[in-house]
Order: C-alpha cells, then sequence, then structure tokens
C-alpha cells in the first residue's frame, strides 16, 4: 500500500513537472514574440510581427533557436549591401537571446517547481549527457529525481 501511494505520488509530480515544462515554454515563446518582435520594429526590419513569430516557434528547438532565422537574415543583408540592417539584426539576435537565457532556468524552475539553479544544470547536464534534446529532458529527469528523492525521505522519516 505504501510503496503505490509513493508512486502515485510521483507520477503525480512528473506529470507536474511536463504541465509546468509546457506552461514555461509557452511563456517563454511569448516573451520572445514580444522581445524579437520589438527588436525588429526598431531595426526598422521588413514584417516584424510575422518575423518575430516565426522566430518565437524555432525558438524551442534546442540548440537552433532563433539564430536558424537571424544569422543568414543577417548575413544575406550584410552581403546585399545593408549593413545597418545586418547590425541591427545582430545586436536584435544578441540581445534577445541574452534575455531568453537568463529567464529561461527561472521561468522553467518556477513553473516545474525546481530552483532555477538545478534547472539550469540540468538542461546543462542533459545536454551534455544527451546532445540537443537534453535541453528538454534535463528538467524533467530533475523533477523526477525530486520526487522519487522527496519521497524516500518522506518514507524514513516515517519509518523512523
Amino acid at each position: 500500500m505504501k510503496n503505490k501511494d509513493s508512486l502515485r505520488i510521483i507520477i503525480n509530480d512528473i506529470k507536474h513537472g511536463l504541465r509546468g515544462y509546457l506552461k514555461a515554454q509557452i511563456i517563454l515563446m511569448i516573451l520572445t514574440f514580444i522581445i524579437f518582435s520589438i527588436g525588429l520594429v526598431i531595426v526598422d526590419a521588413p514584417f516584424p510581427l510575422l518575423m518575430g513569430t516565426i522566430i518565437a516557434l524555432v525558438d524551442i528547438l534546442p540548440v537552433l533557436g532563433s539564430g536558424i532565422i537571424l544569422i543568414p537574415w543577417t548575413v544575406i543583408s550584410l552581403l546585399s549591401g545593408n549593413s545597418d540592417l545586418a547590425l541591427g539584426l545582430a545586436m536584435v539576435y544578441i540581445i534577445g537571446s541574452l534575455i531568453r537565457q537568463l529567464l529561461e532556468p527561472k521561468i522553467t524552475g518556477d513553473k516545474m517547481g525546481i530552483k532555477p539553479i538545478y534547472t539550469f544544470l540540468a538542461s546543462l547536464l542533459g545536454t551534455i549527457i544527451l546532445g540537443p534534446i537534453g535541453v528538454i529532458l534535463g528538467p524533467i529527469f530533475a523533477v523526477i529525481i525530486k520526487s522519487i528523492s522527496t519521497n524516500l525521505k518522506k518514507g524514513n522519516d516515517r519509518d523512523l
């Protein structure tokens, strides 16, 4: 009976963590859209809202992110002689990416119920071990480990 209850709690914690991860990704996608759209408006890039939407959608892909759009766009702008736009796009990419990198561990950790530093470390370790997919799986594994260790500790406390 005790093991069944512990397993049920762990499964519920994992479900909560997965829902939290999805919520965090939606929030990050919205923030990415806002940040990059504003940046693209400021640098007078064509179709800033459309491009902001596309960037927000591809930014959820591990490793590729916003760079898959902005880096080629910057290079093409530079090669076509539009150095002002190229410089602006490079700045939007750098600033937008830094802001997202700073916000991601906090938002993901808050929504998943783990501390931001653990979210960051789990993403880093996940990437080292599993490659790009580790960015996603690392924090999920962190939730699983936290749930199991919390339930083991509670079980040991009850046995004392």
